[in-house]
């Protein structure tokens, strides 16, 4: 049910589904992979493969899609060109994150709606930065585990990461950097370039690097990884997923550095090969920084999907705000 302007609240109401989230009454979806008619990708997501009939996505987020032979029908919007399809009035803004990355700003019978599931609010030179808009709903994916834990300075962490490669580099070791494939090694990329660090990234990475390019990003001078070339170079690859023919067997015999965008997350090359050491490049906003963006945005209503909406939900019951946790067919997890 959408609620009309003049009533007490303009929320608006959506449903979590196994496959996306669905907006009431409308032909909109938000990140579906086949449901639906319609459907808005919030960002270039390399594990999935849209089937829905047309997507609402950024040119960037296509493109990024495509070096990976994926082919969504697209209907490509620009960032803060507002659009309409029948009674929805749409409008596609930076999260931040990622080249191409976006929220969703929807305007309908009186409510306004903001879906930002991934928002980055620190600054990362590769991608705009992250914009937010006033609206009586918004729907937030956290991914940090803890509500109430701030994740490191990511300058500090970025930092930390380019003393310890300049200090192994200069003793002639060239290490191994595991980090997300999209946004993360882009980032890595561009800081050890513009310190004249030569640098090889997998085959993944620079299908992405390609992209980055090609949309005016300047992330400097790499060769792709194959072991014949990857001497006397600090190497990138996937943290996960994605490691094609390029083998852990195949990799050169370098300590291994790993860079995670949660606290949480697990990273590894194999029960041989072990992570030396290890940064946080946080990839989305945490606990506090959630706080924040909510006082931004000024919502009636908040919507929290993602594993950890139950905990999210009970920890800012508190704030003033409606806060209420998405699960599939309204049925709550357990934990």
């Amino acid at each position: 049910m959408i609620k009309k302007s003049g009533t007490k609240s303009s929320t608006i109401q959506v449903k979590q589904t196994e496959d996306g989230l669905h907006l009431a009454d409308s032909i909109l979806w938000f990140d579906a992979q086949a449901n639906g008619e319609l459907s808005f990708i919030s960002t270039p997501d390399l594990e999935s493969n849209p089937k829905v009939p047309q997507v609402i996505a950024t040119a960037e987020t296509v493109r990024i899609l495509e070096a990976f032979r994926r082919k969504p029908n697209a209907l490509v919007c620009q960032y803060n060109r507002p659009f309409s399809i029948g009674r929805l009035r749409m409008e596609l803004l930076p999260s931040g994150c990622v080249l191409g990355g976006a929220s969703l700003y929807v305007e309908v019978d009186g409510g306004r709606l903001l879906y930002a599931p991934n928002l980055q609010p620190q600054r990362v030179p590769t991608v705009r930065q992250m914009q937010l808009k006033k609206a009586h709903t918004l729907v937030l994916a956290p991914t940090q585990a803890d509500p109430n834990l701030a994740l490191p300075n990511r300058k500090r962490e970025k930092d930390r990461l380019l003393e310890t490669v300049q200090s192994m580099v200069k003793h002639g070791v060239y290490p191994i950097i595991l980090c997300d494939p999209v946004g993360t090694a882009q980032e890595i990329t561009k800081l050890l370039t513009d310190h004249e660090i030569p640098v090889a990234v997998h085959d993944v990475i620079a299908k992405i690097n390609k992209v980055y390019e090609d949309s005016g990003s300047k992330i400097g001078p790499y060769t792709r990884f194959t072991r014949k070339y990857a001497k006397q170079k600090v190497t990138l690859i996937p943290i996960r997923g994605h490691i094609g023919n390029s083998r852990v067997s195949n990799l050169p015999e370098a300590p291994i550095l790993g860079v995670q965008g949660v606290l949480d997350e697990t990273i590894s090359l194999g029960s041989s090969r072990q992570v030396a050491e290890r940064f946080v490049l946080g990839t989305s906003f945490d606990g506090p920084e959630m706080r924040d963006i909510i006082t931004a945005v000024g919502p009636k209503e908040v919507y929290v999907m993602g594993q950890f909406a139950k905990r999210y939900a009970a920890e800012l019951a508190n704030i003033g705000v409606t806060v209420k946790p998405l699960f599939v067919n309204d049925q709550p997890t357990l934990f």
